[in-house]
């Protein structure tokens, strides 16, 4: 075989379909592109052939790139319109992820990290073989990396090369103070032993949140207090070690992020923090992104020799200290505090409020219920901007809860999922017992909670999943009928609970008619849904569930509610009465009459077709 096109002279299409055929073989996720040439110099000594992969984002490939009498491979990240800040966060982690490896790294088309290869480039390709060899160097380091940034969830820590400590880090004086305060600067607080609790939030700070920080940091005179905030901490005894540590209940983000810039700016003492673990995809973004945003600060600032003396001495914090037997005051003091930073979610209290219903001494249990709620609340979204474990507790769950009380959902008040998931009260004597997981029980605080949500997440990612389901979305997601939809959903949501997708398109058929009545009769409606969700509340649907042992109870009970309903407060009974053929109202008929043309070949109740005929045609 001549070899010599590897150094440029051999231009050929033959060259192409041999590397094909090779890596096909070799490499079966890797397309091989065309030659294609570029610089002013001969067209058979400067060309490119690249090597893509569907498993990776648009813009990320490799080449084979010959520049003279050198042939080598490199892997770029190539931005376009739209998918450039993916490309630079992925870029970033790529380049924390190798930062140990042979790989060289540079930047490309204003990404700070875009170019990747081995440095063994200079000693040039001769055959096949080597060709295939000089692939694989780079290819084993970048392929599986970019396989777990959307796969898998790793675990990195801030630092990986961590700085040894100065001095022992300082352990909690237990005494019998519930609460101390004291006045500490920000060296005293790197010495303290800090930990991060279970419950706390990922890492979440953006550039902007860092360069404020940062403009802050640079007025810090000399000899002059510079007051960055309270810090809350929990003082408790490790399960594992037996060790005193300090959690974190508020300062987490302020306290990372000092983290990485003493460390950037060479600090060689205690930095706890670089300890810290964080296993979700956005969490471990952040932080790759802090580190870049903090080397670039950095670097922009003249002469910072003087700067980190000065932060060390000069930055303090009020530090509040809870003492470890008093759990339930560190838990209200992570609920109410938000300083200066994203502010916690209702899912963030929920968290914390059950991890502390779980014994100290049932081993890794907190731990790990801890770990199943980050991974629901990582999910991806399943519904719009909204991921399951909202969809469930924040919608569904709380709706059905609220209605089999006869309660109208106030989805528009402050707080309103923590309110109702809380641990219910119960009598100290008597221990809770008989718990069937059914969406309306009273909650149990700790283990039983965590449960309760990972089985209600697993049966609406489910119904997600159905036919019925899809249709709906499919054909009332406008804006205009979100809200109705969504009221849909939330009784049809009901209803599987209990049966499952038993006769679910004749169910949808009648919770959509009963609801469409509403709409129907109804000029206008307030935007937030409070109406619609009123009404459905007062429909009794979710009772008539609740009674029926049967689905023909329910269907039965639901086809006399309507007539009940069109003959008083409700007179048009169809979207063929509206005085009207376009519009919001006009509009919904329309889409229930597309979905259920769809939907009529599975119904299999014979009155229910019928009804679905007289009332969409065939």
């Amino acid at each position: 075989m001549n070899v010599t096109w590897l150094y440029g002279s051999r231009e050929d299409s033959s060259l192409v379909e041999e590397i094909r055929s090779i890596f096909d073989t070799e490499f079966p996720d890797i397309n091989v592109s065309e030659i294609k040439h570029w610089g002013k110099g001969s067209v058979n000594r400067q060309y490119f052939i690249q090597f893509a992969s569907h498993l990776y984002p648009k813009g990320a490939h490799y080449e084979y790139i010959t520049d003279g009498n050198i042939g080598y491979f490199e892997f770029h990240l190539e931005p376009e319109a739209g998918n450039d800040k993916v490309l630079k966060k992925i870029g970033i982690r790529l380049a924390h992820k190798l930062q140990d490896s042979p790989i060289e790294i540079d930047v490309r088309n204003k990404l700070p990290f875009g170019t990747f290869w081995t440095n063994n480039w200079e000693e040039g390709v001769h055959d096949m073989k080597e060709l295939v060899s000089k692939f694989r160097d780079l290819y084993d380091y970048i392929h599986p990396i970019l396989c777990d940034l959307n796969s898998e969830v790793v675990e990195v820590s801030l630092q990986s090369n961590l700085p040894r400590p100065t001095k022992e880090l300082i352990e909690p004086c237990v005494n019998n103070a519930e609460v101390t305060s004291e006045i500490k600067s920000l060296e005293e607080v790197m010495n303290f032993n800090l930990t991060l609790p279970d419950y706390q939030r990922d890492y979440c700070w953006e550039e902007r949140n860092i360069s404020d920080l940062w403009g802050n940091l640079l007025k810090v005179e000399d000899g002059k207090a510079f007051h960055l905030g309270t810090l809350i901490f929990h003082a408790n005894q490790d399960r594992d070690t037996g060790k005193w540590k300090y959690d974190i209940i508020d300062g987490q983000q302020r306290l990372v992020t000092l983290s990485l810039i003493l460390w950037g700016l060479g600090y060689t003492g205690n930095i706890p923090l670089l300890n810290a673990k964080y296993s979700s995809p956005d969490a471990i973004k952040n932080v790759g992104n802090s580190k870049y945003v903090i080397k670039s600060l950095i670097e922009r600032v003249g002469n910072v020799m003087d700067l980190l003396p000065r932060l060390l001495k000069n930055v303090s914090f009020a530090v509040l200290v809870v003492n470890d037997s008093n759990l339930d005051l560190a838990y209200t003091f992570f609920s109410n505090q938000n300083s200066k930073g994203v502010p916690l979610s209702d899912f963030d209290l929920l968290k914390a409020h059950h991890l502390r219903f779980i014994p100290g001494d049932e081993g890794g249990q907190a731990e790990h219920m801890a770990k199943k709620w980050n991974a629901v609340s990582q999910l991806p979204p399943s519904y719009k901007e909204t991921n399951s474990l909202e969809r469930v507790l924040g919608y569904h769950l709380y709706r059905l809860r609220q209605w089999m009380r006869k309660h109208d959902s106030q989805e528009e008040t402050y707080r309103y999922v923590q309110r109702e998931f809380q641990a219910a009260p119960i009598m100290n004597d008597i221990p809770p017992f008989g718990e069937q997981f059914k969406f309306y029980e009273k909650i149990q605080g700790g283990t039983h909670f965590f449960v309760y949500v990972e089985m209600f997440i697993h049966r609406y990612e489910q119904f997600c999943e159905l036919k019925s389901v899809k249709l709906l979305r499919a054909h009332l997601s406008d804006g205009r009928y979100a809200q109705f939809a969504d009221t849909i959903e939330t009784l049809m949501f009901g209803y599987y609970l209990k049966f499952g997708n038993q006769y679910l398109p004749e169910v949808f058929f009648c919770i959509s008619r009963l609801m469409a009545l509403y709409r129907y009769n109804t000029y206008a409606v307030a935007r937030n849904g409070i109406g619609v969700r009123s009404f459905a509340n007062h429909s009794e649907v979710v009772l008539m569930v609740d009674q029926a042992t049967s689905p023909t109870f329910f269907l039965a009970e639901m086809i006399a509610k309507f007539e009940e309903l069109t003959a008083g407060d409700y007179p048009i009974r169809t979207g063929l009465d509206l005085d009207e053929a376009h519009g919001v109202r006009w509009g919904i008929y329309e889409s229930l009459r597309r979905i259920f043309h769809i939907l009529l070949g599975d119904v299999t109740e014979s009155i229910i077709r019928h009804k679905i005929v007289e009332e969409y045609g065939k």
